[in-house]
């Protein structure tokens, strides 16, 4: 019989190993740059050559728009970076990993900054990071570790049982089944981080 999409608690217990994975990518990266740059001055040149400051361009020129647009905006960002690290993904990895541990620099980047201006990382993460960040980073490390598998199995090594082809088509089937749940997630994590994060970030910063 022809199944064109698998049930999404199947897809996503049958891949909890990538899942974590994708995670541990991420959390290395935070880690590693939230020590790396220690002191302000240090982190205002790696995130010069990452390319921060036209992040926060970004940032604020949504925050700027309408509420409507803001969360249009965000959401569109999102879910352009799970696709991309979804269908990339198939050449050997690369993109999911690059994106993974680029978004995990990030983080630890913005974390050793609020350090060097005594901000309580507990209340930042608390308060500007988990509301949306819980539906955000489920997605976010959803999609990566679906994007690794690609690239694990259509290159490294099929499926058990299966040709490369086999493979690759049976994990295409795993994301589009969890597109959907992908695109809730990323709405409502988008829509709480222009409706309710700032608001909760006025009690910390």
């Amino acid at each position: 019989m022809f199944v064109i999409f698998f049930p999404v608690s199947r897809v996503i217990n049958g891949n909890r190993s990538w899942i974590f994975f994708a995670a541990s990518i991420f959390l290395i990266c935070s880690v590693i740059f939230s020590f790396a740059a220690p002191a302000e001055e240090d982190a205002g040149t790696v995130i010069t050559d990452v390319q921060f400051e036209q992040l926060l361009g970004l940032f604020d020129f949504i925050m700027d728009a309408h509420p409507a647009i803001s969360i249009l905006l965000v959401f569109m960002n999102n879910f352009l970076s799970m696709v991309q690290m979804l269908l990339l993904g198939v050449f050997a990895g690369i993109s999911p990993l690059v994106t993974l541990g680029f978004n995990g620099a990030l983080v630890g980047i913005i974390f050793s900054l609020a350090a060097g201006q005594e901000i309580p990382l507990l209340q930042l993460i608390v308060l500007g990071i988990l509301p949306h960040g819980i539906f955000e980073l489920f997605a976010f490390f959803l999609c990566g570790g679906l994007g690794l598998k690609f690239g694990y199995h259509c290159i490294a090594s099929p499926l058990p049982n299966m040709t490369r082809l086999q493979s690759f088509r049976y994990i295409w089937k795993e994301a589009i089944s969890v597109l959907p749940l992908t695109v809730l997630f990323l709405i409502t994590a988008a829509f709480v981080e222009i409706m309710i994060t700032p608001h909760l970030l006025e009690l910390v910063l």
